[in-house]
């Protein structure tokens, strides 16, 4: 079905050999937000939408290196966060947009305040949920395993997959997982992916369904986000230890909007707190009785209320 409200898609070359799909969406002269998905490896599909008014809005959606229609597919060569960050500027430059809103969540809150502390001259707000600032105690929070202590079924059979010898820490785990979902026999890929996938899923929802969750994801093809997830978080997601919390004074003067689930076990509320804490008057932090997911009902009911609180901003 054809999306009337696209006003252009299309590739957009952005060197080191990845082209970015990207769709302006939305009423042309709206308020104009950048959306960015989360991650590492996902992409953004049509249910990203429902936050946004395309009488309202004008909404720029793209597929971060690697991911979705970008080409080349599940590519990790040239693909780190600083080369994501241009690749907004490129694009936003691209589409001669001068000031814009950015919101995402989850990895996307991470590029979000990343690309704010790059590039803070071109944020007029911030709109962000599932916050993840890319710190070794979160990553080690689902790496680890502490989650265990809820879905203990769910992280034994993650867990069963790795020898006892490479249990050492999440980083060891995580290593091994690697491995497998780089391996050239597509099968072991596969399953590993998989694997990793499902942990993950796991602990996206206040909402959990142990057989249709199983069912949605070994039904889908996992390898290109378990194949960008792992070479990221093994990479420490190429920032500094702490590095968004040590450089919050050059965007606390922007507005910031942040929706955190108090149930959120991928992201654990404590980096929504540590950031609102640092960050001052200008962010509003609120909590709300779901998961992960924009679309547990009260994510999705705050950050649609945040969305639609602002007025046209003629300077585009």
């Amino acid at each position: 079905m054809v999306d009337q409200y696209v006003n252009q898609e299309g590739h957009l070359n952005v060197g080191n050999g990845h082209s970015i799909y990207f769709q302006d969406w939305g009423n042309p002269l709206g308020i104009i937000f950048i959306y960015l998905h989360g991650g590492p490896g996902h992409y953004f599909d049509e249910s990203n939408k429902e936050l946004f008014d395309p009488i309202k809005h004008r909404v720029i959606f793209f597929d971060q290196r690697g991911c979705g229609k970008s080409t080349p597919y599940a590519e990790i060569r040239n693909n780190t966060t600083h080369d994501l960050i241009e690749d907004i500027e490129k694009l936003t430059n691209h589409l001669e947009i001068k000031r814009f809103n950015v919101i995402g969540g989850s990895w996307g809150s991470t590029l979000t305040l990343l690309y704010a502390i790059a590039h803070p001259e071109r944020i007029i707000n911030l709109i962000i949920w599932g916050v993840y600032l890319v710190r070794q105690i979160e990553t080690d929070y689902v790496n680890e395993g502490i989650p265990q202590y809820t879905f203990p079924e769910a992280w034994e059979r993650f867990i069963a997959l790795v020898p006892p010898e490479k249990r050492t820490n999440g980083d060891t785990i995580m290593k091994y997982y690697a491995e497998k979902i780089n391996s050239n026999d597509l099968k072991i890929a596969t399953t590993y992916a998989n694997e990793w996938t499902l942990w993950e899923a796991t602990l996206l929802s206040i909402s959990y369904d142990k057989k249709s969750l199983e069912e949605d994801v070994l039904a889908s093809n996992n390898v290109s986000v378990a194949k960008l997830e792992t070479h990221y978080f093994l990479n420490k997601c190429f920032v500094p230890e702490n590095y968004i919390l040590d450089s919050i004074e050059k965007i606390k003067h922007i507005p910031c909007y942040v929706v955190q689930g108090r149930f959120d076990m991928c992201t654990p509320p404590i980096g929504a707190y540590a950031l609102s804490n640092l960050y001052g008057k200008n962010l509003t932090l609120q909590w709300t009785n779901a998961g992960h997911l924009k679309s547990d009902k009260d994510n999705f009911l705050a950050l649609y209320t945040i969305i639609n609180l602002f007025h046209h901003v003629k300077d585009h």
